[in-house]
């Protein structure tokens, strides 16, 4: 599956009634709903279906909840409002962090390596249920990189693409914060026919960190960050496009449209020849 620079799954407690005007024969189920601006990080924001979706109420143990479709989120186990005066607390998050691990491998798609999480939201009543959605944010950042064929280059088809990050990582549920550990390259996935590669990246300040590395024609090329040009934060979307020249790149921040010089103003680029 799965402000500004953030987009959201909107998720509202819906109450289907069993015939009767009382609320405690009325079933606790969630519905999904989706908004996507394009700045937001996301796979593609909709349920397969079948996924188990963990809700946390009154901050007790996770209840599973199947998702549809459509957008429907249903509990496992039946859950009842008690009163029409219970006031309830919630949160929730997809997938199961005990079960979930970070791909690496990122060249089939993405959905491996994203996390959705949904902070607590309190006074949920029956009949306000509504006016009080959980809101669901990705964990991760997503990074897209475009190459194009610059000086004495004839063609970037043949170019592979890392990026360099955390390669493993845990979250809160409490809390939703994200934790990276290890470091490592990153495989990232490449839309076919295309010279256009997308990673979910565990989200840090990679300023002064070899980012990216393009192998092509047996160099190394790395980019470098600038302060502010790669400062990774949950839930946001970076584009870089990037022109490989013989001997340098050219890197414009596409989301800002900050443009780099050739000399590296702002980020430093090296080709290494690969033994």
């Amino acid at each position: 599956m799965i402000d500004s620079m953030r987009n959201i799954i909107m998720i509202a407690v819906f109450l289907a009634s069993c015939g009767r005007d009382d609320a405690t024969d009325s079933k606790l189920i969630l519905l999904s709903r989706t908004a996507a601006p394009t700045t937001r990080s996301t796979v593609d924001n909709t349920w397969n279906g079948g996924e188990q979706v963990y809700v946390s109420i009154d901050n007790g143990a996770a209840n599973t909840f199947i998702a549809a479709a459509e957008g429907t989120l249903t509990p496992l186990d039946e859950i009842y409002w008690q009163s029409s005066g219970q006031t309830i607390s919630a949160r929730a998050w997809y997938p199961d962090p005990d079960t979930w691990s970070f791909s690496i491998d990122q060249s089939n798609g993405l959905q491996g390596a994203d996390f959705v999480f949904a902070p607590t939201v309190s006074g949920i009543r029956y009949n306000n249920h509504l006016d009080n959605p959980l809101l669901f944010h990705h964990l991760t950042a997503k990074v897209t990189v475009h190459l194009t064929a610059g000086t004495d280059i004839d063609d970037v088809s043949r170019a592979t693409l890392s990026l360099y990050g955390a390669v493993a990582g845990t979250v809160n549920t409490n809390d939703g914060l994200i934790a990276g550990t290890g470091e490592g390259w990153i495989t990232p996935y490449r839309a076919a026919g295309t010279d256009t590669y997308t990673a979910l990246l565990i989200p840090r300040d990679m300023t002064g960190v070899q980012f990216l590395k393009i192998t092509l024609d047996g160099y190394d090329y790395y980019y470098t960050p600038s302060v502010g040009a790669a400062d990774l934060e949950p839930g946001n979307s970076y584009a870089y496009d990037i022109t490989v020249h013989k001997t340098r790149l050219t890197v414009t921040v596409a989301g800002t449209g900050v443009t780099w010089n050739d000399s590296g103003n702002g980020g430093t680029v090296t080709g290494i020849p690969v033994e």
